[in-house]
């Protein structure tokens, strides 16, 4: 039976709307997370107060330095996440503190300096990756999970870098602060993920982490 000429096109027409739309449900290949016996290093957080000691990005202005005790609580944090969701081999930031007190500071200065230190660091530490969290900003919240009168707030940098070639393969930069459902609609999913309770600082720094482990796929 012979096919009109119109009929053609619009079978054809038809047939190239459906591929499209398959093609587009497709998934992007996402890279494969990192061998099991690959060994990441995690170094102590700290708060950096010059731009040099970033491996990325440049400190905000104005803002205060963060409590002494604070980077060691968020050291254990960080090794209970990394511990429920890391797969790879994890020398916690105890074994990189020994090469940060026997490793001397290069003599190059600057950011590429700061570079080749932290390579040093995870040489000494027998890792293949490094991960370098710093501390940046931190606001406590004041008042309880109920009713806040400060929202807490904090701003976090995770590195991590490749001891091989001492580069940067990824680069995480958190930065929240908690605001009301009325105040942020667009942010209503993490309103509910909360269960609607304001949390402290070191519950956001969590959510940050976590998010970092799942970027680094360790």
């Amino acid at each position: 039976m012979n096919t009109s000429p119109m009929k053609r096109v619009f079978v054809a027409a038809a047939v190239a709307i459906l591929v499209f739309s398959l093609g587009c449900r497709r998934k992007a290949p996402q890279s494969a997370a990192a061998p099991k016996d690959v060994v990441v290093a995690v170094a102590p957080f700290s708060n950096p107060r010059a731009d040099f000691e970033l491996l990325a990005g440049y400190l905000p202005e104005n803002v205060p330095a963060v409590s002494e005790g604070i980077p060691g609580k968020l050291d254990e944090s960080l090794s209970q996440v990394m511990a429920a969701t890391v797969t790879s081999r994890v020398l916690g930031p105890s074994t990189v503190e020994t090469c940060l007190k026997t490793e001397p500071r290069p003599e190059e200065g600057g950011r590429l300096g700061t570079l080749r230190y932290w390579q040093e660091i995870g040489r000494c530490a027998g890792a293949q990756y490094l991960v370098v969290p710093q501390v940046i900003a931190w606001r406590e919240r004041g008042g309880s999970a109920m009713g806040t009168t400060v929202t807490a707030a904090v701003i976090i940098n995770f590195y991590l870098v490749d001891v091989a070639t001492g580069g940067v393969v990824k680069f995480y930069h958190f930065d929240e602060e908690q605001r009301s459902l009325s105040d942020n609609l667009l942010e209503a999913g993490k309103f509910f993920a909360r269960k609607g309770r304001w949390l402290t600082a070191s519950e956001l720094a969590q959510e940050g982490m976590r998010a970092a482990m799942a970027e680094f796929r360790l």
